[in-house]
């Protein structure tokens, strides 16, 4: 049995997609923010649970003795960090530490749990996992917490754990305003787009591709902790998904920039090395 806690969240209902075809799944999850359209995986067994109630999170994964856990359930859209950074430690942190600790007690083969490429400096240069740690946000501390955590259960619980630091998803069955899907729906207005800073440099990859990398990891049992950046390894900037979204619509589009929708704290290029990954 595989289970995947977020399962009904914007990665995880891809992965749940994918893993349902070779494997019993059961999902995780609590119902916070649920991935549109997902009808195709309704089959799939989903326990609703506060990841911070330990006490019940232990229990269920004590009853189900699942394989594999894959940890993808958290608070990941900046505003709503921001806005609430105690809930974001709450769920992001402790959460992840009585699920790791649930693991450990019922004795999961491999669990992989979700960080994020937010943990790493500014750099120009391709970020390998060996990259300079510094966050700018709650959201991006909140992930490297939550990897310090996976290495101390790694040797205190001799706990197999992969650590995925997650690149800028995109793709369907969005379940918050990330740029692209505010790119779009600007779109279906006209062809004036009001946004903030358009400058960064981001590496994109699709949820198709993030859940099939996750899901090929699994059975690839690490001696203790690993880490691995889950990416495209080609960066681009707002400035040129909006030049190729025109050109794909055969449109000339305006764009107009709002400083209120600056973030206090960016990163003018994140791109991924993705050589251990291939």
């Amino acid at each position: 049995m595989h289970l995947v806690t977020g399962g009904l969240g914007f990665i995880g209902n891809e992965l749940v997609r994918q893993l349902k075809r070779d494997h019993e799944v059961v999902v995780l999850d609590n119902r916070n923010r649920v991935a549109p359209r997902i009808e195709d995986i309704a089959d799939v067994p989903v326990h609703e649970v506060d990841l911070t109630d330990h006490k019940r999170v232990r229990q269920i994964i004590g009853e189900l003795k699942p394989e594999v856990v894959y940890h993808l359930a958290a608070i990941h859209f900046i505003p709503e960090c921001n806005g609430d950074p105690e809930r974001t430690l709450r769920i992001n942190v402790e959460a992840t530490q009585g699920v790791l600790t649930s693991c450990a007690q019922a004795g999961v083969k491999h669990v992989l749990v979700a960080s994020s490429g937010a943990v790493y400096a500014d750099s120009p240069a391709a970020l390998s996992e060996e990259a300079k740690i510094a966050p700018v946000d709650i959201y991006g501390w909140t992930k490297w917490f939550t990897e310090e955590l996976c290495q101390w259960h790694a040797l205190d619980n001799n706990l197999p754990i992969t650590i995925l630091r997650l690149f800028n998803n995109v793709g369907p069955r969005e379940t918050n305003a990330h740029i692209i899907p505010e790119i779009v729906q600007q779109l279906r207005q006209g062809d004036v787009l009001t946004l903030g800073n358009t400058q960064p440099r981001r590496d994109y990859i699709q949820t198709c591709d993030t859940a099939e990398a996750i899901r090929r990891l699994a059975p690839l049992i690490p001696d203790g902790a690993r880490t691995v950046n889950i990416a495209g390894g080609f960066d681009a900037s707002v400035d040129e998904l909006i030049t190729l979204m025109g050109e794909l619509l055969g449109r000339s589009l305006t764009k107009v920039t709002d400083p209120k929708r600056f973030r206090k704290a960016d990163k003018l290029v994140q791109v991924a090395d993705i050589s251990r990954l291939k």
